[in-house]
């Protein structure tokens, strides 16, 4: 059961967060339509948790070997050493979200430090920046995982 909950986290927080903006983004409507009311604060938050949710899919389909890989290379590449060019694909990506989650930790760091806040809620402006590294972490943690997996089924072949 926890096996199941830690492969799936990804999923679980993309359908909160999508769930979350349906509903916010729904009362929004409705209340400009009855109440003749604008909630500031709605697109704010679906905003925020647009970016979690694209840095989560985005996860998710590494995990399940979705993207695009370096096809065009790898055609022309004897198919034993397809792995390699596998592997400097995986390596690639690892380091641009690497560099995505130190940016992301340095831009949450500064807004911690400036005391900055969302202009509709006040809310402090880290607490939607967690987004960045938490979502660049799990898109290593799957390149990484799909990249293994790959290499270790291109071995047996």
């Amino acid at each position: 059961m926890v096996k199941k909950i830690i492969n799936n986290i990804e999923e679980y927080i993309i359908s909160i967060s999508l769930l979350t903006m349906l509903v916010i983004a729904f009362a929004n409507v409705i209340s400009r339509k009855f109440l003749h009311a604008s909630w500031a604060f709605t697109e704010e938050i679906t905003t925020n948790l647009f970016v979690l949710s694209s840095l989560l899919g985005a996860a998710v389909a590494a995990k399940r070997g979705a993207h695009l890989g370096l096809s065009v290379l790898t055609d022309f590449v004897p198919q034993r050493y397809q792995k390699y060019v596998n592997l400097i694909s995986m390596f690639s990506a690892v380091l641009l979200f690497a560099l995505l989650f130190r940016y992301g930790i340095v831009m949450v760091t500064s807004q911690m430090k400036y005391g900055q806040t969302s202009p509709a809620l006040g809310w402090p402006e880290w607490v939607f920046g967690l987004s960045v590294p938490i979502g660049a972490f799990f898109l290593i943690v799957r390149f990484i995982q799909q990249g293994v997996m790959q290499f270790i089924r291109k071995e047996g072949n």
